[in-house]
């Protein structure tokens, strides 16, 4: 990841997120306040045991709303935003979706997240193939 001039930036990757260096590029010499949600695969959903999850999307709109839901949160405050979403096969413990931004101070930060996550499960076109131990997988929708 290279410095870009741009204060937001989304993805949606295949590969596992690189956490820390998503955190760095938040980073900036005017913010005091880094804050960070991380979403990760649980071992239960639903009263199931949940294996693993399959997660797919129509990527160009999901980069697109993606891109929209970060580029807001700089305008509602943040210094930088960024959003990362990963596709594919994910195991239990693996991180799903990474939101994150920087302020110059943590207070109202902790809102500005919560929303940012919840346009991300309300605009983005991702969805949950939930795979589960009794072996009868089923789509869900986001929580």
């Amino acid at each position: 990841m290279t410095a870009d001039p741009v204060p937001y930036f989304a993805q949606l990757v295949k590969t596992a997120i690189d956490i820390s260096e998503h955190t760095a590029w938040l980073a900036s010499p005017d913010c005091g306040a880094v804050l960070v949600f991380c979403g990760n695969v649980r071992q239960s959903n639903r009263d199931r045991i949940v294996t693993r999850i399959d997660y797919q999307a129509y990527e160009s709109m999901a980069l697109s709303q993606l891109t929209a839901v970060v580029q807001s949160l700089v305008t509602e405050g943040a210094t930088r935003a960024l959003a990362v979403h990963r596709l594919g096969m994910l195991e239990v413990g693996e991180t799903s979706v990474l939101l994150g931004i920087s302020l110059p101070h943590r207070k109202d930060g902790f809102q500005l997240l919560e929303r940012g996550m919840e346009q991300i499960k309300k605009l983005v076109p991702i969805w949950k193939h939930e795979h589960y131990r009794d072996g009868n997988p089923a789509w869900v929708e986001g929580s």
